[in-house]
């Protein structure tokens, strides 16, 4: 008799949600020679830029990995504000996209959902399979989390539909599409994942108000700490 699966599917957003972006700034500060606040600048338009260039990709249909985006939107982020670099600073720079710092709440609730033999749990991510593991073993959270759908077997980006088609056929639940839950701090992966029949949990550490005004699509449950995940009544 086949096992009978999961109650629940968490398909968990890498970056932005389990590790912090913002943890680059470090690098920049040290290899740049610049202030915490120019280091936390460079970073969030380097994030920025990091995105828009996945989502120009998927408007010209187009595809590059990640680890390319990820260089490129640095070299233009930094050539945005001025700053000239060599090639072995775009090096070590983007060397730290690799060993991301994991948000303080990501090991706790990753534990605790662990416990829960009705729940599966697993990444969802727009990086590479080197990039990913690298950062997640840096992170401190590759056991907690060992297996993933990345986008690089779609050839897309986030929040293109193929993208969570292809994370709904790879756990089975094409049917059921509602009983997938993303979780994520990125608005723009949370309406994705929402317009394909997805449920979506957004991560909203500021406590902002939910601003996204492009759909009427919302998150179907919000949390302020990924320590809220096990408390929800999804799991009940």
């Amino acid at each position: 008799m086949p096992p009978i699966p999961p109650k629940q599917t968490l398909a968990f957003d890498v970056y932005g949600t389990l590790l912090d972006t913002s943890s680059v700034s470090a690098a920049l500060g040290k290899e740049l020679s610049i202030s915490d606040d120019k280091a936390k600048a460079l970073a969030g338009l380097w994030r920025q830029l990091q995105l828009t260039y996945t989502f120009r990709l998927n408007s010209m249909g187009l595809y590059k990995p990640f680890d390319f985006v990820t260089r490129q939107s640095f070299l233009h982020a930094a050539k945005e504000s001025g700053y000239t670099v060599s090639d072995s600073t775009v090096d070590n720079v983007c060397n730290a996209y690799w060993e991301l710092g994991a948000f303080p709440d990501a090991v706790d609730a990753l534990k605790e959902l662990q416990k829960r033999g009705h729940v599966d749990v697993l990444v969802f991510s727009n990086g590479t399979p080197k990039m990913i593991g690298s950062a997640l073993d840096a992170g401190g959270i590759s056991s907690l989390i060992p297996r993933g759908f990345l986008v690089e077997s779609v050839q897309k980006y986030k929040p293109t539909p193929d993208v969570y088609k292809g994370l709904l056929k790879y756990v089975g639940k094409e049917s059921s599409p509602e009983s997938v839950y993303l979780v994520s701090g990125n608005p723009f992966d949370i309406t994705g994942a929402r317009n394909v029949g997805l449920s979506a949990i957004w991560v909203n550490r500021t406590g902002a108000e939910w601003a996204d005004a492009l759909t009427d699509l919302k998150p179907s449950k919000v949390v302020k700490s990924l320590t809220e995940l096990p408390g929800l009544d999804l799991f009940a």
